[in-house]
């Protein structure tokens, strides 16, 4: 691949790199800088890369590996994890939105993934058990309690407005 062929391909999938990992991290920053990382290193394969029927799904599959990694790392490392600050009334005009990001910031680094990727990627259990390497009923489980703790949480929130 040539290098004005390969900004093209930046170009057009670049927008949707950003969404799938925003999905996974929460956070635009650490977001950008997996969908950096990734670039580069598909930058740096970009003579091979016609060898993979589509470089979109090599492309998206790599932005979710370095995510999971990147999650991964701040279980393993609880003190290093940044605290998820909900954005702003100004960003976010939907309150329940953030609410529900503030929630889901609360929860472990893998309910928040796992929560992610059931709900908002739409993957199955038992891909996600492969994934996260857990087996399914620890996903199922994982769920649930990430359900639970984000309805108290609203609850409560609930209550303390009334």
């Amino acid at each position: 691949m040539e290098n004005h062929e390969f900004e093209i391909f930046v170009r057009r999938c670049r927008d949707n790199l950003l969404h799938t990992a925003r999905v996974y991290v929460g956070d635009p920053a650490e977001a950008e800088d997996i969908v950096q990382d990734t670039l580069l290193k598909l930058f740096a394969m970009r003579h091979t890369l016609e060898r993979y029927r589509s470089l979109d799904a090599l492309a998206s599959t790599i932005v979710k590996h370095q995510a999971i990694d990147l999650l991964r790392h701040r279980e393993r490392h609880p003190s290093t994890a940044i605290d998820k600050i909900p954005l702003s009334s100004e960003e976010q005009p939907n309150e329940r939105i953030d609410e529900l990001l503030t929630a889901l910031s609360k929860l472990p680094p893998k309910q928040q993934l796992i929560l992610r990727m059931k709900h908002i990627e739409g993957m199955e259990c038992e891909d996600i058990a492969n994934i996260v390497q857990m087996s399914i009923d620890a996903v199922y489980q994982n769920l649930s309690r990430a359900r639970r703790a984000i309805l108290k949480q609203f609850k409560t929130e609930q209550n303390e407005r009334a």
